[in-house]
C-alpha cells in the first residue's frame, strides 16, 4: 500500500473507485447517483491543483489499484486561508486497516509545509471509526 499524490493521469481509476466509495457509505458528500464527475473533470481537477498550494488529492494504491482517496481543500478568504477543507474516502474492503490514518497524515504534512494551522473534517457522529482517527 502507497500513498503519493495524484496525478492527472490517475482520472481514469479515480472516478470509477470514488463512484464505488459513494455507494459504499451513507457516510460519503454524494449520494451515488449525484456523482457525475468525468475523467476528464478529474484529470483537469488535479492538474489544476498541482504544483499550486491550492489543495492535495491523494491516492493511496494498492497493486496498482486505488483503494482510498484524500482532497484537501485550501480556504480562499483571508480568515480560513490557513486551514483545509477535508474530504475523504476508504474502500470499505480495506476499512480497519490503517489506510485513513496514513492518508491523513501524508496531507498533514503537506499542509504544515506549506503553513496551514487548521484541518477541518466534518465526521457523522454514528462514524466511529473515522471518530478515532
Amino acid at each position: 500500500m502507497r500513498v503519493r499524490d495524484a496525478t492527472p493521469a490517475d482520472a481514469a481509476k479515480l472516478v470509477s473507485p470514488l463512484q464505488t466509495l459513494y455507494s459504499e457509505t451513507t457516510y460519503m458528500l454524494f449520494e451515488p447517483d449525484e456523482f457525475t464527475m468525468t475523467e476528464a473533470e478529474q484529470a483537469r481537477r488535479i492538474e489544476e491543483r498541482s504544483g499550486t498550494d491550492s489543495g492535495a488529492t491523494l491516492v493511496c494504491e494498492s497493486d496498482d489499484q486505488l483503494v482510498g482517496v484524500v482532497f484537501g481543500t485550501r480556504g480562499i478568504a483571508r480568515r480560513t486561508r490557513h486551514s483545509l477543507y477535508v474530504l475523504i474516502g476508504v474502500r470499505q474492503s480495506w476499512v480497519g486497516r490503517g489506510l485513513g490514518r496514513a492518508l491523513l497524515e501524508v496531507l498533514q504534512g503537506w499542509a504544515i509545509w506549506r503553513g496551514l494551522h487548521r484541518l477541518e473534517l466534518n465526521v457523522a457522529v454514528e462514524n466511529v471509526r473515522a471518530i478515532a482517527v
